[in-house]
Formats: C-alpha cells, sequence, structure tokens
C-alpha cells in the first residue's frame, strides 16, 4: 500500500475517524504523496478484507512499513496483520497484551520488537516466516491496528525473491496453477477455465483465459491494457445508446414449422380442402431434385435464375433494351406469356440473355455492351416513308428520340450546373415543392401533414432520395410523366403538356441551376461571349453551336445586359432566386442576362431529349 488501499478493497475502520489518508501540510509522508492516519483511545484499526486482487508471497519474504508515531500522544502498540485462510499472521511492537483483540485458536502474534523511536519515520520490517506466512500464499487482506495514541502508516511492500516463471502475476502457465476458486474477483465464467487442466481447454477457451489475464493480472501488461478496456468500453456504450435510438421494424423471416397451405372450398377462407405443397407451375420447369424437404423462399430464388428457368435473364435484359430504346424487343414489357408480343428480335434476346447471366448477372457489362452497339449509335433522323411503314421504331432503322425521365431532367439541370449533392445514402430529402400541396390529402395526426422544406446540401442531392408522398408526389415528378407509386409500373409513358415548359422555365429547382450554371460560364467558360457560349452548349448538349445559333444566343444576351443595367433591382431579384447564394464579385446585371442564356440552354429540345 502507498496512497491508496488496493484496488477494489472495501476498508473498515475502528476508531475515533473514519478512513484517513492525508498529507501536507499535516504531514510529510514517508513515501508518496499520503499516509494513513489513525487517532484511537483504546482499540484502532483500518483494515479490508476480500475484494481487492491477491497478494502472492515470494521467496524469502521480508514485510516492510514505515510508520511515524506522535511524541506527544504515543501508543502502547501497533501491529500488522494478514489474512490468509484466517486473520492468523500477526506481527507487534510494544506491548503485546495491550491489543487483545484475540482470535480463537490463532496462533500468538509474533513479538517484533519495541515501539519505534517517536516523531520519526522508522521502517519497520518483519520476515513472512516468522508470522507464518511461507512462499506462494496469497494475502488477501491486511490490517494496521494500534492501542490508543496518533499514529501514520505508509509504504506496506514485501521485499523478497521471484522469478517470473513462478510469479503468478508474470506467468500464465503460473496464474493457471494457482486456480480460480482461491482467487478473489475473478468472474464466474473465467473460474471453470481457470480450474480445468489445460490440456482439456479449446484454442478458443485460451484464448478467453489468456486475454483475462493480460488485461487483469499480468503486472506488465494491465497498466497498458486497462485504458484500452476503458476505451472500448465507452464506446460500445456509445454505440449502445446509439442504436436504443434508432426505431426497430418487423422483418420477413421463415417460421420454424411452415404452416401447412390448403386449397379453399370454393375460395372460403374458413374452409380448408386438399393440403398443398410449394411447387413449380407444371408447365414451368421443376425445382431442383436437391430440394428434398418443403421448398423455401431461398429454393424459389434458386430456381428463378438457374440456368433451366430462361425467363429471369430475358426479362431483365428487354427492362434495360426498354430503357435505352424507348420500347423493349418485347414489347410488352410486363407480359412474356401468351397474352404478350413476339420478340421484333429473338436472336438478339437470346444472345443477351444468356450473355448477361453467363458474365453473372454483370449490369455494368449489359449496359456498355448496348450502349456501344450499332443500333445505339444511329441518328434519329428520319424520312417520312421509313416513318410510316415503322412508326414505333420496332425494326431499328434509326436511333429513337426519348425525353428523359423526370429524375434525369432535374439531376441533369444541377450537375450542369454544378449544384448536384453526389453523397451516397442517407435518409430521404424534401426539396422546393410549391405550397399546399401535402395540406388537402394529409391526415392530422399524420407525420406527413404539412410539407416542411429542407435546406443546404438536401435541396441538391440525387432525385433518387426525394422524399415522395404516394398520395401527393412531387410536381417535378407529376408534371414528366413519373409513376406515383400508387400500383404497379413496368414502363413509363411520356407526354408533352405546357406545365412541362412553364416548370422548366419557372420552377425555383430550375431557375436557381440556371443562375450556378450561369457563374460557371463566367468563371469557367472562357474570356469572351462567344467562347462562354460555346462552354454551355458543350456542358448542356455535348456539341458546339452553329453560327447561327451562336448569333442568336448573343444577340439575347445583348438585350438582356441592356434591360438589366437599365433595372439594377430587377437584375438583383433574378440571382436572387433558391436558396444557394450567388457570386458576390460578380456584377448583378452581368449573372442576370448570363442566367437567362443558361435557362435556354436548359430548355432546349437537345437538353431534355436523347437525340
Amino acid at each position: 500500500m502507498d496512497d491508496a488501499f488496493p484496488a477494489k478493497a472495501k476498508v473498515k475502520s475502528k476508531g475515533k475517524a473514519p478512513v484517513a489518508l492525508v498529507g501536507d501540510p499535516e504531514i510529510k509522508p514517508a513515501s508518496g504523496g499520503r499516509a494513513l492516519k489513525r487517532l484511537a483511545e483504546g482499540f484502532g484499526e483500518d483494515a479490508y478484507q476480500g475484494d481487492a486482487a491477491p497478494i502472492v508471497v515470494p521467496r524469502n519474504a521480508i514485510i516492510q512499513v514505515m510508520v511515524r508515531l506522535s511524541d506527544t500522544n504515543l501508543p502502547k502498540s501497533v501491529m500488522l496483520k494478514f489474512y490468509s485462510d484466517g486473520w492468523k499472521h500477526r506481527a507487534v511492537w510494544g506491548d503485546a497484551a495491550a491489543i487483545s483483540e484475540g482470535i480463537a485458536g490463532a496462533p500468538e502474534p509474533f513479538s517484533a520488537g519495541p515501539l519505534p523511536k517517536p516523531g520519526e519515520w522508522v521502517k519497520l520490517e518483519v520476515p513472512a516466516g516468522k508470522i507464518g506466512l511461507k512462499a506462494g500464499d496469497q494475502i488477501t487482506g491486511f490490517s494496521f491496528a494500534q492501542f490508543g495514541g496518533l499514529v501514520y502508516w505508509d509504504r506496506l511492500a514485501v521485499a523478497g525473491e521471484t522469478s517470473a516463471a513462478d510469479d503468478p502475476k508474470l506467468s500464465f502457465q503460473a496464474w493457471q496453477q494457482v486456480k480460480g476458486k482461491s482467487q478473489t474477483g475473478v468472474p464466474k465464467d473465467i473460474i471453470p477455465l481457470l480450474n480445468a487442466f489445460p490440456e482439456k481447454l479449446t484454442t478458443e477457451q485460451t484464448a478467453k483465459l489468456r486475454e483475462y489475464f493480460l488485461i487483469n493480472v499480468c503486472k506488465t501488461t494491465q497498466p497498458t491494457m486497462q485504458p484500452l478496456v476503458g476505451a472500448i468500453a465507452a464506446v460500445e456504450k456509445e454505440v449502445k445508446d446509439f442504436d436504443g435510438t434508432l426505431p426497430s421494424t418487423y422483418i420477413m423471416g421463415e417460421v420454424p414449422k411452415p404452416r401447412q397451405a390448403h386449397i379453399m372450398h370454393r375460395g372460403a377462407y374458413d374452409k380448408p380442402g386438399q393440403p398443398v405443397e410449394p411447387q413449380t407451375p407444371a408447365f414451368l420447369p421443376p425445382l431442383p431434385a436437391t430440394v428434398t424437404n418443403r421448398a423455401t423462399r431461398l429454393d424459389l430464388a434458386k430456381w428463378i435464375v438457374s440456368p433451366e428457368n430462361p425467363l429471369a435473364a430475358r426479362v431483365a435484359v428487354n427492362r434495360f433494351w426498354q430503357h435505352f430504346f424507348g420500347l423493349g424487343l418485347v414489347k410488352t414489357s410486363s407480359d412474356f406469356g401468351s397474352q404478350g408480343e413476339s420478340p421484333s428480335h429473338a436472336e438478339a434476346l437470346d444472345f443477351l440473355a444468356v450473355t448477361f447471366r453467363e458474365s453473372g448477372w454483370d449490369m455494368k457489362q449489359l449496359i456498355t455492351t448496348l450502349v456501344t452497339s450499332q443500333a445505339y449509335h444511329q441518328s434519329s433522323d428520319t424520312r417520312d416513308a421509313l416513318l410510316n411503314q415503322d412508326p414505333e421504331n420496332r425494326l431499328l432503322a434509326r436511333s429513337p428520340r426519348l425525353r428523359l425521365n423526370a429524375e434525369a431532367i432535374r439531376d441533369q439541370a444541377l450537375y450542369v450546373s454544378d449544384l448536384l449533392v453526389e453523397k451516397m445514402g442517407g435518409k430521404a430529402v424534401r426539396t422546393y415543392q410549391p405550397p399546399n400541396i401535402w395540406e388537402p390529402v394529409g391526415y392530422i395526426d399524420s407525420n406527413t401533414r404539412k410539407y416542411k422544406q429542407d435546406s443546404g446540401e438536401s435541396l441538391y442531392r440525387r432525385s433518387l432520395y426525394v422524399f415522395i408522398k404516394r398520395t401527393a408526389p412531387a410536381p417535378f415528378l407529376v408534371n414528366f410523366d413519373a409513376p406515383s407509386r400508387e400500383a404497379f409500373c413496368s414502363r413509363r409513358d411520356r407526354g408533352n403538356t405546357p406545365l412541362q415548359a412553364l416548370q422548366l422555365l419557372n420552377d425555383v429547382q430550375y431557375f436557381e441551376a440556371a443562375r450556378a450554371f450561369a457563374q460557371r460560364l463566367l468563371t469557367k467558360g472562357g474570356a469572351t461571349p462567344q467562347e462562354r457560349i460555346a462552354f454551355g452548349f458543350q456542358c448542356a448538349v455535348n456539341r458546339a453551336p452553329d453560327a447561327q445559333e451562336a448569333g442568336r444566343v448573343l444577340a439575347m444576351l445583348k438585350g438582356f445586359e441592356e434591360k438589366y443595367r437599365a433595372q439594377p433591382d430587377l437584375a438583383k431579384k433574378v440571382i436572387a432566386v433558391g436558396e444557394s447564394k450567388p457570386d458576390a464579385a460578380l456584377p448583378p446585371a452581368e449573372l442576370a442576362a448570363w442566367t437567362q442564356v443558361a435557362n435556354l440552354l436548359l430548355n432546349l429540345d437537345e437538353t431534355i431529349v436523347r437525340p
């Protein structure tokens, strides 16, 4: 003991005051920063038994303690006591008869000498063997006792001969020999492992035992390991607390014993008839012969993608083809049965399906095949005769002109303007939306009763992350024919309405994107208006403008510049649309004029339609 009793020790005291560890200015300790103080009129004691880690007695041990007696309030005697299978190990200095507390059946205390000189620190020593302690004994408690007087105690220590191989606090093998039942504080799940023969333990059990030894026992590794264990525990608590804040939901899973299914008599739910088991329709390939027990959903999934069932791959590649060409090779993409249409190019469908399956269902490879094909790279120009003969382009004589989907139109505007936040994952976002759309269809107690717009980067996330209320979808989706998600949709229709033009010209999201696009033109597009216009065309439609186009845009730019120079307040209104802030270094009139140019480029038919 030096400055404190052993960790976890529950100290009890007898005397005029509770346990007191004092230092300067009351007294200068013999060691460290504090000493134990005890004032007693009769028997006084500070002691603990159990709880703390045991102390193993080394060979040829000599016990030492520093004592200072008050020269004005001298005790009759002082005593050290040690607990190991009882309080049998005692050494007394001074009047041995004065401390008559006695322990039934225990040997008399060893009389180690007279009282030390008062008024100064004196080292008292006693060989461990004199008080009945031998090498290997475990001390699980000790006591500082006195009769009367004022006594200061400090630095109780043991000196002796130790070998790392024999020291349970240094050697894992030596610690195992001590066995767990006699070790105070060893957890219940560790004691059986410690009591077992080492050769009987599995690799995992030995590793668990060694980990406990390194963290809690070994005196060379414990100082390093304990802070790390504390840090890990703190982090684990943070994770647990955070997990506790997350909402939970039900998930699907197999019940331990599947319910028996029946054919219901005339469809009545309460009239079960013949029992049935999971199986595929007779006109399709059966489940594999390896399925010996009742088939599960996993068996169904494996059957769907098996080589014996070509339908999954054919449907998948047809959907990809439909996305890039407007119509699938099978026009009825939701019906490959006898009621659906036959493929326009059966061999192409077979080739793509087999290649897709054999590639390990590699979607990137499939898309690369489609967009690098000669059919995809054709021009969309057509002739009247060809248009009359093949209006839907089922013969692939030209490239189809397809307006982009609603999500792609918005994402394209944000990308071209450098506003797009390409962060992956996260919760759904609520972007710009006209007022009073959710409110008329929302329930009073619903958490989507009122629309609360997000701010910051959430306004510029990809449309994939936009929150969708099925009964009131976002107008930018509805106007460009996105499905409401209230029903299954295998192919989107494409319509043209005035609302689409009004949205692209005036909606906050698109007009703000136009202003940000204008900033990009002014700061990165070049030094002259002609260079900036060419840069804008390259960004929006991936080509340079011809002379007529460039001339018209330049004339438009000059007209708006004159207008906004004459009306600076109007220019400031134009560039203030949206939450993002305009570049303060750019003149408002110039930025407003280029905003109109950028708005024009984002509204070109060629920008929103794949030619």
